[in-house]
């Protein structure tokens, strides 16, 4: 019966124990690209794993996963995209060998388990494809002599901008082809969505399954910055149990939350060229959202009354004014982002501020799904954050509504914080959050210092 099942982590012992070995596990990986068929609105140029691929527990080398076009009848042999022997790299998977357990505690043997079975997971390196004219553009679309076999007639080279039938074209972003003259070039990438599915066979029992999805973005994107908003944190708001899961957490965990978001945040900001993305999506500001002239003095950002300008409302006039781009700082708004971001990913310096700018942040920070009349569906955004950024739908992306939910919960306790009045007596130390503890006790120890009592 399902009730007397136990979730325990799969090793070879206990696979021993229940009279098999590791062949009696298996994996089957289907590894997708459907870029190229959604904007083309042509199910043909779908490729990926024909057939899926199937790995035995028991064999554990990088097994590649090569994308091809679907064979026929499902798409006829001249109307394949890749032509019959070739491919293009997908990735690998590869089941881990388990090791033995060490006999004697170490420092790390409660929380690592040698002995698990696992697999991994290596996506592409994040390449171009194409037919032979992607390659003769100037610059290059894709690289002549090994990127550029696909064919063109049997691709999507010359489709226009958005070929797709109404009224799904509003979904798709028409910025995420490579184009020229307002039709695309025919090329795609090595991204994919891969399902893998775990299957354990046991003697005598209905087998034992499990299935896990990989989305594969950009890999060589930006390496070593994290997104503020995850796919997770979009399923996050669909599981159902949102309000329940904010409200279990202990001060202490929502606060390291709130650190390790903002901390993002300015790992998003710190890739971003804001001065450009200003220019182009920055809205003339209607007058209702404007301070009279001359807004901010010295501030020497162009156009003054478009978004993040001068006179944009939003703006913190308590800082120093952004000086006009020269060779030092030709980026002088981005630069300005950068410091603001870094400076307020530190919990304690963003607790300073929003207890001393009460409001603020409810101001500055863009609700779930929220449009401004201003925007309403236009090319423009103010400067509400995160600014200038699109969700799937072209709208401005914001947090997913649970996250939303706990910032705020966060920021009215911090803002009904007691304040002590002139001539009270100044209030005790605030303790370290144990996260933050945690962090100061590990660097002390790499410098062979003890922590003080």
């Amino acid at each position: 019966m399902t009730a007397a099942w136990e979730e325990a982590p799969l090793t070879i012992d206990l696979l021993q124990v229940n009279g098999v070995t590791e062949r009696a596990l298996g994996l089957r990986i289907d590894a997708r690209n459907r870029k190229a068929a959604r904007r083309a609105d042509n199910g043909r140029l779908e490729f990926g794993t024909f057939p899926a691929v199937s790995i035995p527990g028991d064999r554990h080398t990088p097994v590649p996963l090569r994308g091809v076009s679907p064979s026929p009848p499902a798409v006829p042999a001249s109307r394949r995209m890749i032509p019959p022997g070739r491919s293009i790299p997908l990735g690998s998977v590869q089941v881990l060998r388990p090791a033995a357990q060490p006999a004697a505690p170490t420092a790390w043997s409660d929380a690592i388990r040698l002995d698990v079975i696992r697999f991994r997971f290596t996506p592409a390196r994040g390449e171009f494809y194409g037919p032979p004219a992607a390659a003769r553009t100037t610059p290059p679309a894709v690289q002549a002599g090994t990127h550029d076999f696909l064919r063109g007639n049997a691709g999507w080279l010359g489709s226009p901008r958005d070929a797709r039938r109404a009224p799904l074209r509003v979904v798709t972003p028409d910025d995420t082809i490579d184009e020229r003259q307002g039709s695309s070039l025919g090329v795609v990438d090595d991204t994919c969505d891969a399902r893998i599915e775990v299957v354990l066979s046991l003697a005598g029992r209905p087998p034992l399954a499990a299935h896990a999805t990989v989305f594969v973005a950009p890999p060589d994107f930006a390496p070593d910055r994290r997104p503020f908003l995850s796919v997770a944190d979009e399923l996050g708001d669909r599981a159902g149990d949102a309000v329940k899961r904010n409200a279990e957490l202990k001060p202490v965990e929502r606060e390291a939350w709130v650190e390790d978001l903002f901390e993002r945040i300015f790992e998003t900001a710190a890739l971003f060229n804001v001065d450009r993305y200003r220019l182009e999506w920055g809205a003339m500001l209607p007058p209702a959202l404007l301070t009279p002239p001359p807004g901010i003095p010295g501030d020497r950002l162009r156009d003054d009354r478009r978004a993040m300008g001068a006179r944009d409302q939003l703006r913190n006039r308590e800082l120093e004014p952004v000086k006009r781009a020269d060779a030092e700082r030709p980026l002088p708004l981005s630069e300005r982002a950068r410091e603001r971001h870094r400076d307020l990913s530190d919990i304690d310096a963003l607790t300073v501020f929003v207890r001393d700018h009460a409001g603020r942040l409810r101001r500055l920070i863009r609700g779930p799904f929220e449009l401004e009349a201003v925007e309403d569906r236009s090319e423009a955004q103010t400067m509400r954050m995160p600014p200038f950024m699109r969700n799937s739908n072209y709208n401005p992306l914001t947090l997913s509504a649970w996250q939303y939910a706990l910032l705020m919960e966060w920021v009215g306790e911090v803002e009904a914080s007691a304040i002590p009045a002139v001539g009270d007596a100044a209030p005790a130390a605030r303790p370290l959050p144990t996260f933050a503890a945690r962090r100061r006790e590990a660097t002390l120890a790499r410098l062979g210092r003890r922590p003080r009592a």
